[in-house]
């Protein structure tokens, strides 16, 4: 049985809680593969399952939500409270009741298992969709050989969009392949969330040489095949963000003030010089000026925003087709586009100024646990430090991942990415990488009375 929580008053077996976690994010992050293979009828009937799955694991864990974001409830009591003056009332209720259940799923995860566990059920789970996204690729672009629509659409004769194609079968003629999500961009994503927790278990001893190399080549593939401008940049701020967490844990922590003025001004420096030069850069990354359409769709965002900017036009998330105010926003070459491309203006076009500071704070918080995570120095039971964990970084380097993909992204608001972020969100405010002492899972397993993590937790 597992035992890895701090304020813990059940067990649910640790294989159990693996096995769950990995389901939830494979399915999270296989996106629209799902539906386009089972209809959203089929689709609608395993996330039930799997809800009530997450349901039966918090029934029988019994976690307390007392070390849980504050900041994450608060946000969601305000999209619920939005529902006195949603313009799509039925849908606020829906969303809603799909959002709960996201957040129940990451916290019954984060509530099962320890760190290093949370990073082999994320490797598992996206290693699945990367290695099945790329065989799907191959048996279309060889077996099938013509781009696929999903199964529960039926265009005739028409000529559609190719953004409509679960797959276009360009895998050998350089074209852009979409995998299981459905989108290259989506796919690139979970490529480099994978590169990271790759990268990570191999440093950790968790993962052998020559299989962490060939699933490091494996995403390094999916990410050139997916050519995606906002994976790109977001890998370069990761690799940033490594870089930086790695600098300043070797410093004191009393010295480390210095540091954190300089690396403020660098970064707002980059951001003005970014802010500046845009159309250069959006140039070179392949881009058009307007970003391939985002800032039309931005300006029409910000147009729905004038008019309820304090408490917004009620919650959603991710917009619904039949909604005629959001589905006929910003169409561009045929596509309707279902999100703002942002998740920070969606948030603010949905809940207003008060939802969007109320979301602000539930990111900077995360974020900052997670820095801290990476760069804290913990200590044992014998008052000494503990040596450098490299799951330490992983925390961080998802969020800034997921941060830095939600400016051109309204993706961090559901599914696989808003799962994902309540994770860490939770998991950091549950315990931080360096003070959670080693349990099942993490190797031999620890002796009942040597668990007094669990004892002191209690008292």
């Amino acid at each position: 049985m597992t035992n890895t929580w701090p304020l813990a008053r059940g067990t649910v077996p640790e294989r159990e809680a693996f096995a769950f976690a990995t389901t939830i994010l494979f399915t999270m992050f296989a996106g629209d593969a799902v539906p386009n293979m089972l209809t959203w009828y089929g689709a609608a009937v395993v996330w039930a399952l799997e809800a009530a799955w997450g349901i039966t694991v918090v029934v029988r864990a019994k976690p307390t939500v007392a070390r849980t974001p504050r900041a994450l409830w608060l946000f969601l009591a305000w999209c619920l409270v939005s529902v006195a003056w949603s313009h799509w009332r039925a849908a606020t209720l829906a969303s809603m009741a799909a959002q709960l259940l996201c957040v129940l799923v990451a916290f019954a995860i984060a509530s099962t298992l320890t760190w290093r566990r949370i990073l082999d059920a994320v490797s598992a789970a996206l290693r699945w969709v990367l290695g099945l996204s790329l065989l799907f690729e191959a048996v279309v672009a060889v077996i099938v050989r013509h781009p696929i629509a999903p199964i529960w659409t039926h265009y005739g004769d028409r000529k559609i969009p190719d953004a409509f194609y679960f797959s276009r079968a360009e895998l050998f003629t350089g074209g852009r392949i979409q995998g299981f999500p459905g989108n290259a961009n989506l796919l690139a994503m979970v490529a480099l969330f994978a590169a990271i927790a790759v990268a990570v278990q191999f440093a950790e001893g968790r993962m052998g040489r020559n299989r962490a190399i060939g699933w490091l080549v494996v995403a390094a593939a999916v990410f050139v095949l997916t050519r995606s401008s906002t994976v790109i940049v977001a890998a370069a701020v990761v690799a940033v963000a490594f870089a930086l967490a790695v600098l300043v844990r070797r410093v004191p922590t009393e010295r480390r003030t210095p540091r954190y003025l300089l690396i403020a001004a660098v970064a707002v420096v980059v951001v003005v010089v970014g802010v500046l030069a845009r159309g250069a850069i959006a140039g070179l990354l392949g881009k058009s000026s307007d970003f391939t359409g985002r800032s039309d769709i931005w300006s029409a965002v910000l147009g729905m925003i004038d008019q309820h900017p304090v408490v917004g036009w009620g919650w959603i998330g991710y917009w619904w087709p039949s909604i005629h105010q959001l589905a006929d926003l910003a169409p561009r070459k045929g596509v309707t586009y279902l999100q703002a491309h942002d998740a920070f203006l969606d948030v603010w076009m949905q809940t207003g100024l008060i939802g969007l500071i109320l979301f602000g704070i539930y990111v900077l918080t995360t974020l900052n646990r997670s820095w801290s995570c990476a760069t804290r120095i913990g200590y044992g039971a014998d008052q000494l430090a503990r040596p450098f964990d490299p799951v330490s970084l992983f925390p961080l380097l998802v969020v800034v991942a997921l941060l830095v993909q939600s400016l051109a992204e309204s993706r961090l608001l559901y599914q696989g990415n808003w799962v994902l972020f309540a994770l860490i969100a939770i998991k950091t405010r549950i315990v931080l990488v360096g003070e959670e002492p080693v349990s099942i899972g993490d190797g031999p397993r620890t002796p009942h009375g040597k668990r007094e993590f669990r004892w002191a937790a209690r008292s």
